[in-house]
């Protein structure tokens, strides 16, 4: 005979449902908007969305009812779901998939609400219920919007920046240029952006109402791009896909480094997801497409998986990341440091594996673009032009930044002056990054409790975040780092006032002001300092216990 339902607690049922309805809309999304693209049926991104988390709010509601989950309803909620989505579509490859897909998250996904973590109070519950419903609020309205950009209502917010700008264009353009290899895929003049749409040079794919990002990273990355224009020409498709992914990677990375800490500190970092996927540097990082959140999480993995003892699946995976960003080199300084020799030197293997790799797919000459044309002109900042313009000032983080600020603030130095003093300060920088990462991971032992887990753990996201600050141009997606550590040490904590510490940092590092003139600049260096001292504090934590 069949076994009984094995009976879950309401208040576990309520938040894994409520985590579930996050899930759904952004999965089936990315898959059915895939599968429109091959067979050509229309995509109507509302209704799908609609339709996938049909499943999970019968089942979940039947679940709370009964206090038991019956997969059937699941599984029935998905089929009215898929019907419904025929009925106003005429799709029938897209409304199965969507009924499949959203009837099988709900269907498995219910039952893991018996591992779903719990607020403890009423106050934390009233705080957290607040976080979810806004996060459904957006990450539903933006699911929408990765498939269909025309839908302006769903976008982040109505400005004419939000509603075009795309990080991913540049990666998919990138590998369709480098697969053609007949043009140099870092020419500025493929850019375009809202005031000057049309760029100098045709595009080599089509993003619709989207504006064309320029390509800036290393010839390595661009077999994953390739990869996706492996399964899907159409952009929107892509675009949808990249979106899920990214969610993908941010969960599978907070959970493991959650499962790490072990304990009560692993409960509080799985309710804090919320708050870190709806903090502005990762929720606009993510929304444009860009990569840094992927990579920044993915580097934390790696080093764990070296940590854990699985060197090469670590290796590899930070390999990729150095190749494809360059910044998260550091970390390699961190493992020699630490005499993780072997570590180090499957990532260089893998480093080279993936070089390799490159020239297989687009041949040589994206790497002689990359180092006679686009490396000079980003080591000097000639690629960032617009650095000395006010508004670009303002929202730099970087050291390269700094003088520029410094005009605003009152500095009587010309711009020539700017320039040249951000050259000098960047290659400082770059020798004390190197110190601050050798001294953070010296003869570094492994840990054996969660503080000394959550303080390696800020060594590898304080170091990321300052590799991330080198770059000439550092927008608030430097922060992300930052964001993640933080939320783990508060998790991780053992006295209120170490909460309320991370909590305060946390608040002020996500001050931005945009508006260029004198209090506003002299503020944001106060920031920006605040900002630097945070993340040398995480990376060096070890070695003050010393």
């Amino acid at each position: 005979m069949p076994s009984r339902p094995e009976p879950v607690s309401r208040p576990r049922l309520l938040v894994g449902g409520l985590l579930l309805l996050l899930v759904a809309p952004i999965a089936v999304q990315g898959l059915v908007r895939l599968l429109s693209s091959w067979t050509g049926e229309p995509h109507a991104a509302v209704l799908v969305t609609l339709a996938a988390v049909v499943p999970v709010l019968l089942a979940a509601a039947v679940a709370l009812a009964r206090g038991v989950v019956r997969p059937a309803v699941a599984w029935a909620g998905g089929g009215l779901a898929g019907g419904l989505l025929y009925a106003f579509t005429g799709a029938p490859v897209s409304s199965l998939a969507a009924a499949a897909l959203g009837g099988w998250i709900a269907a498995r996904g219910l039952p893991l609400a018996a591992r779903a973590p719990l607020p403890r109070g009423r106050v934390t519950a009233a705080l957290w219920g607040l976080l979810a419903a806004l996060a459904l609020l957006q990450f539903g309205r933006m699911s929408v919007f990765m498939a269909d950009p025309t839908q302006q209502w769903a976008a982040l917010a109505p400005a004419e920046f939000l509603t075009r700008h795309s990080c991913l264009t540049s990666y998919v353009h990138g590998a369709e240029l480098a697969r053609r290899g007949d043009a140099n895929i870092y020419d500025d003049r493929y850019g375009s952006e809202p005031a000057h749409p049309v760029p100098e040079l045709p595009p080599a794919i089509d993003i619709g109402p989207l504006t064309m990002d320029t390509y800036e990273y290393p010839p390595q990355f661009l077999a994953l791009p390739r990869l996706m224009l492996a399964l899907s020409s159409d952009f929107m498709a892509i675009r949808a896909l990249w979106f899920a992914l990214t969610v993908a990677v941010f969960v599978a990375v907070s959970l493991a480094l959650a499962r790490w800490l072990g304990g009560e500190a692993e409960r509080r970092a799985r309710l804090l997801l919320l708050a870190i996927g709806l903090s502005p540097p990762l929720l606009i990082t993510g929304y444009f497409g860009n990569f840094q959140p992927m990579a920044m999480g993915l580097g934390a993995l790696a080093m764990l998986a070296i940590v854990q003892g699985r060197t090469r699946s670590g290796a590899a995976l930070l390999a990729f990341v150095i190749s494809a960003k360059i910044f998260p080199g550091i970390l390699g300084v961190w493992l020699l440091a630490s005499r993780r020799w072997a570590a180090a030197a499957w990532t260089v293997l893998f480093a080279a594996l993936y070089a390799v790799l490159a020239v297989a797919l687009f041949g040589t000459r994206p790497y002689a673009d990359f180092i006679g044309y686009h490396l000079p002109r980003l080591a000097s900042g000639e690629t960032f032009a617009f650095l000395s313009e006010p508004m670009a000032a303002m929202s730099n983080l970087g050291v390269f930044g700094v003088p520029f600020k410094l005009r605003l603030a009152g500095w009587s130095g010309s711009e020539a002056d700017a320039w040249a003093l951000a050259r000098q300060l960047a290659w400082v920088y770059t020798l004390v990054l190197f110190v601050v990462a050798a001294w953070s991971g010296w003869r570094r032992r492994d840990p054996t409790t969660t503080h000394e887990r959550v303080v390696m753990l800020g060594e590898w996201f304080g170091l990321l975040a300052l590799g991330a600050l080198r770059s000439p141009f550092a927008p608030p997606e430097a922060l992300i780092p930052l964001v993640w550590a933080l939320a783990f040490r508060a998790a991780a904590a053992e006295h209120r006032r170490q909460v309320v510490a991370a909590v305060v940092v946390w608040v002020v590092i996500m001050i931005s002001l945009p508006t260029p003139n004198q209090p506003a600049a002299i503020v944001a260096l106060a920031v920006q300092a605040i900002i630097y001292a945070a993340a040398l504090w995480l990376a060096l934590s070890a070695h003050r216990s010393r």
